[in-house]
């Protein structure tokens, strides 16, 4: 194996594709023997766990008058709305940045901090006798994501241990929403600059719903910040997302699978809830991560505890406090984190008030002068739809309250069949229907391993909503496919594609094949893998809370036959998708990893490798592979030790039992 081919089954193992045995054991023969190839590996690793570094210019002097206005202002604010103590921040050497009140103040005299607007106010679905409950909270999140129209709210953010020279550092974050997609977000670094060569994490995100716009930090000290802008924006895409989560945490709070609820308490009239999930989950709640600047990493299962009006369901403070355990503490040594105690913040977001005036469209005007990518997707009117696309689009029968928002024609790619896309809403709640009539298409819009689901008389292939994008269902006809993507639950997801006048065919042979230089892989039913496989499948009896069997496929390589089954959230894909593989062996491939460590399990001795979340045993002449990069050596150990015989029949093994 060259440096070329080698570089590239990294990649593809970073990425989660399965290497037949015979593709690892060349890999890992050499790792052995190239330097160039482990240095690689390493930085891939690195890169893929820090966010993007970047520099931005500082922010200009405030005024002290404005900060008398600012304070009786304050003393005027409901109680609930608690004043923020002024943040100590270290002394360091260079420039200095005035003081996070007092830069905020122009801001706060102009009533630029926060507005609900809306009947928003639909409070929380249980009596005052009962603890609430996670169901219940996703319950009001739900209901209070359809009636927000608009939001200005302005925050503080802490973040400890960027660097050893940054200890603390404090930022401003100011928030305008109007429904469905208009939306802005500023962020600003008030911490002192370690250095001349660094500079303030300043950013800016701005959406009309058509264009949009971004401002990150600029790559030197010297530099002009970044600027992306696109227009002819799709609707709801998440290359171009909008971060609406804080406004009404929708996409975090769409289904309670992972979410505990830690307490409920009165707050100066208001009822307040506060909950625990992993960092993973609570991602959209952070979005400046993603969009630019330094930031600290964060381990997937840090515990993030986030507190709700109850009333209004919009977050008031969310914080990120280190995970327990040795995978954590190699996971910061690699970073060169310091110790870090678990009861100690590491990032604190808090809402500092609301205002009762919503944003003028003035607030997202989008700059002219940026050279502009233009994503094609044109609006159009409905009459002239299908004059447009070339043909009569299907629509839903049932929309559960989503109004039509924006019709659109995308430009077609070439040798690509015509498109139409139909965008619903109601408040933050969305739903797009694409349409694309190309009965010839050889390229599948379905990932291979979304859920086949039966629907209405045909089949359908489903995806769990990830941090990237929203929950995903494919249909694929004879005369083309629908693709439908939402913020909506599953249940509900399924209920309007049921109303759509199409029946989903099974997809082709030759979508369900892959073909490389070594060897096959087909998608195949469990019934059809336990009659291909010469070993009898192990299935497990135990899963991450919420997650079940996606898809199956039978990998043929030199000769031999192993099976992979993918099991995925059925809301939400935490972690991504957690993979169970098979094949005759009778010894563990060697590897290069770093931090492997033995772990006991019922078959004997397995092989835990921290960076890619695997664990590898040998069970009575088969070697299993179980790997979810999300999930704990705890979680893993869990599911392998429930592994047994698959129970003859489509009705498998017993229902799995959930775990936290």
């Amino acid at each position: 194996m060259n440096c070329d081919r080698a570089r590239r089954a990294l990649s593809e193992r970073m990425d989660g594709e399965h290497l037949s045995r015979r593709a690892a054991a060349a890999l890992e023969a050499h790792l052995r023997t190239c330097a160039a190839c482990r240095a690689f590996e390493s930085q891939a690793w690195a890169l893929r766990e820090r966010v993007r570094l970047g520099l931005a210019p500082a922010v200009p002097d405030l005024v002290e008058p404005i900060m008398a206005a600012v304070r009786a202002e304050a003393r005027r604010r409901p109680i609930a709305l608690r004043p923020v103590e002024p943040l100590e921040v270290p002394p360091a050497p260079g420039r200095r940045r005035p003081p996070l009140l007092r830069r905020l103040a122009p801001q706060l005299a102009a009533a630029l901090i926060g507005i609900l607007v809306g009947s928003l106010a639909v409070g929380g679905p249980w009596s005052p006798e009962r603890p609430a409950t996670a169901e219940d909270v996703t319950t009001g999140v739900l209901r209070a994501a359809a009636r927000v129209t608009a939001y200005r709210a302005s925050f503080r953010i802490l973040e400890r241990n960027l660097s050893p020279e940054v200890p603390l550092r404090e930022l401003s974050m100011e928030l305008w929403f109007r429904a469905p997609e208009r939306f802005r977000l500023d962020v600003t670094d008030h911490t002192v600059p370690a250095s001349d060569d660094s500079a303030p994490t300043d950013l800016r995100l701005v959406t009309d719903g058509q264009t949009w716009y971004l401002r990150s930090p600029p790559p030197c000290p010297t530099c002009p910040p970044r600027e992306s802008l696109v227009t002819n924006r799709t609707p709801f895409s998440s290359e171009t997302p909008v971060p609406a989560d804080l406004v009404v945490p929708v996409a975090t709070l769409s289904s309670p699978d992972g979410v505990r609820v830690e307490s409920r308490d009165r707050i100066g009239g208001r009822w307040e809830v506060t909950l625990a999930m992993p960092f993973e989950r609570a991602a959209p709640l952070f979005p400046f991560l993603e969009l630019g600047g330094t930031w600290r990493p964060f381990y997937p299962h840090d515990r993030v505890e986030v507190t709700l009006d109850a009333e209004t369901w919009a977050p008031l403070a969310w914080s990120v406090y280190p995970a327990r355990g040795r995978e954590r503490d190699q996971w910061a040594l690699r970073f060169g984190l310091p110790e870090e105690p678990p009861d100690l913040p590491i990032m604190e977001v808090r809402r500092i008030a609301v205002s009762p005036r919503p944003p003028a469209e003035t607030d997202f005007a989008i700059p002219a002068h940026v050279p502009a990518s233009d994503a094609g997707a044109i609006p159009v009117g409905l009459a002239d739809l299908p004059r447009e696309a070339g043909f009569h689009p299907v629509a839903p029968e049932r929309l559960d309250g989503l109004r039509l928002y924006r019709a659109v024609v995308p430009e077609p790619d070439a040798g690509a069949g015509a498109s139409a896309i139909l965008a619903y809403a109601e408040g933050l709640r969305w739903l797009k229907l694409a349409e694309t009539r190309s009965p010839t298409s050889t390229a599948p819009l379905v990932d291979p391993h979304a859920e086949e689901l039966p629907l209405a008389g045909g089949v359908a292939y489903y995806e769990p909503a990830t941090a990237d994008h929203g929950r995903r269902l494919v249909i694929h006809t004879a005369e083309g496919d629908l693709y439908l993507e939402t913020n909506l639950p599953r249940e509900d997801l399924l209920a309007v594609a049921s109303s759509l006048p199409v029946r989903g065919l099974p997809l082709p042979r030759s979508w369900r094949l892959r073909e490389s230089e070594i060897g096959t892989v087909e998608r195949v039913t469990l019934e059809q893998a336990e009659a291909a496989a010469p070993f009898p499948l192990l299935l497990p009896e135990t899963l991450p809370e919420g997650a079940a069997l996606a898809s199956v496929e039978l990998v043929r390589t030199d000769g031999r036959i192993g099976v992979t089954l993918y099991f995925q959230g059925r809301e939400v894909a935490l972690g991504g998708t957690l993979r169970l593989h098979l094949e005759p062996g009778a010894a563990l491939p060697t590897t290069s990893e770093p931090g492997v460590l033995t772990v006991e399990l019922r078959d004997g001795p397995a092989r835990y490798s921290p960076r890619s979340g695997r664990l590898e045993w040998i069970s009575e002449g088969r070697y299993v592979s179980l790997e979810g990069p999300g999930l704990t050596l705890e979680q893993l150990v869990a599911v392998a030790s429930s592994l047994a015989p698959a129970v003859p029949g489509p009705s498998g093994p017993a229902s799995p039992t959930g775990m936290p």
